[in-house]
């Protein structure tokens, strides 16, 4: 009873706080982002509400797309997914720019053989060389034109446009499967990104991945007995491509503390008390076990041929961008040349950076609460970002001139569309405390632990895009009351 009780207070906990986050991040979007980004005085919020309002109100009550034919829908989400992107990418010539700029360079450089042709500074940023070969297998295949990379990434996008399908109808049934994926396909500043030659677009697939793969684990091996093998391979996949993930962004290994508390706490088996917690130890170190190895295997060849370990991650120089005040957290010039000045040196640029980002926190604590806030507004009240990095490096066509010449359509469409995500997802926090849905807090405590560490760490608004596929799936859960899982 006394477990029960504890495992149910964590519950309330998550998900009440998971609403008020939400509904800050919803005002902040509105209110204070939003008119910035128009020109507009602070009312100008409201009529934000009134339109995401709409769209919800619109979303409950239509069933005009639980009417269509299965295989009609498929063929049409594939074509409202690429389309868009197909059309966008031709009118707008986005070219290779600063980060962006270095990943293209690298990815040609090693697709001719020079798998040490990187820019100096990715020996503090090891992960940057895991894209960079997958840039490198691109080119060395198809050519470095910009064309191979605006295709892979539509496609990836239309990949991760089926994932969300398919992740909402298990979890949610057939309308908030069709829902989601429309939205997902339908994602302004998403659309407008995949002109950006970004490690965001490979990223956004597998962890999206990985998250769903893991709650359909968490779904399938609750209902059923469970012998000893019984959901190895899937936890073997969901374990391998985690690590894939970490490998392109070192921000996917969030999924191994909140899989294993949320295995030790929510996952029961139809079994006796300790056979029930050995599986579930079973299973914590299963997927631990997996994503080490495959992150330590794929770098054994990368470290070879280029001399840099991948398997580094530290927080340490993310961590004094993210404290530096007077750049609000966000990338300066100033803390940048701390690498320069340890000469390229991985532990010693960390060491230092840590060491000055604590000495900020502690010298100056009331200033970096404020910092804080500053930044949770940068990171989570702006969904321009797809607008800013498709068009600052564009050409100068008719085309993009006039895109160019009206940002407040396209700021003003992509905000209205986050908000209405973000205000789905607070009514599907409310319909999660209706039906007790324990599985709902994987997804609650990955956006939960990004937001929290992002407190510290450096920000950019494109930085909460992989938290967007996840509350969109999470957001069409008050569409249907789902079967209550057992747990």
């Amino acid at each position: 009873m006394k477990k029960t009780k504890i495992k149910d207070i964590i519950f309330y906990l998550i998900v009440f706080g998971a609403i008020a986050l939400l509904i800050a991040v919803a005002l902040i979007a509105a209110f204070k982002s939003g008119p910035a980004a128009l020109k507009l005085p602070f009312i100008a919020g409201v009529v934000y509400f009134i339109g995401a309002g709409a769209g919800l109100f619109a979303i409950y009550r239509l069933n005009i797309l639980t009417k269509i034919n299965r295989t009609v829908f498929i063929i049409l989400l594939i074509l409202v997914a690429v389309i868009p992107r197909l059309v966008w990418n031709w009118y707008i010539q986005t070219q290779p720019f600063s980060d962006f700029l270095h990943l293209y360079n690298y990815g040609v450089n090693a697709s001719q053989g020079d798998f040490k042709g990187f820019a100096d500074f990715y020996a503090v940023f090891p992960f940057k060389i895991g894209f960079g070969m997958i840039l490198a297998g691109l080119f060395s295949i198809f050519g470095s034109g910009l064309w191979t990379i605006k295709i892979f990434n539509i496609l990836l996008s239309l990949a991760l446009v089926l994932i969300i399908y398919a992740g909402g109808k298990m979890l949610y049934g057939e309308k908030a499967g069709r829902v989601a994926s429309l939205l997902c396909a339908l994602w302004p500043a998403q659309i407008m990104y995949t002109s950006a030659i970004a490690s965001e677009h490979v990223f956004l697939v597998l962890f999206t991945g990985a998250v769903l793969l893991t709650l359909y684990f968490v779904k399938k091996y609750t209902y059923k007995n469970h012998d000893f093998w019984n959901g190895n391979m899937m936890l073997l996949a969901a374990g391998f491509i985690t690590a894939l993930a970490q490998l392109i962004r070192p921000m996917a290994m969030i999924m191994l503390p909140v899989f294993a508390v949320f295995i030790l706490l929510y996952k029961r088996y139809r079994a006796d008390n300790f056979t029930s917690f050995a599986l579930g130890i079973k299973s914590i170190v299963l997927f631990i076990a997996v994503y080490f190895a495959v992150v330590n295997l794929v770098n054994l060849p990368i470290q070879k041929a280029t001399g840099v370990d991948i398997t580094k991650s530290d927080s340490g120089f993310n961590l004094m961008i993210g404290t530096n005040s007077k750049a609000d957290g966000m990338f300066n010039n100033e803390d940048f040349s701390l690498i320069k000045k340890n000469n390229f040196d991985f532990e010693k640029v960390q060491k230092e950076a840590k060491d000055i980002a604590f000495s900020r926190i502690k010298n100056d604590p009331v200033g970096f609460a404020k910092l804080a806030l500053r930044k949770y507004k940068i990171q989570w009240g702006d969904e321009n970002y797809g607008y800013y990095w498709s068009t600052i490096s564009s050409q100068d066509s008719k085309a993009e001139n006039a895109v160019k010449s009206h940002p407040r359509i396209f700021y003003g469409v992509s905000q209205l569309f986050y908000i209405l995500i973000i205000l789905m997802a607070v009514c599907t926090c409310f319909y999660t405390l209706k039906e007790k849905r324990y599985d709902s807090l994987i997804i609650l405590m990955i956006f939960g632990g990004l937001l929290l560490s992002y407190t510290f760490l450096e920000v950019q608004s494109r930085y909460h895009m992989p938290v967007i596929p996840l509350l969109i799936v999470f957001g069409t859960g008050f569409l249907e009351a789902g079967k209550r899982y057992e747990i």
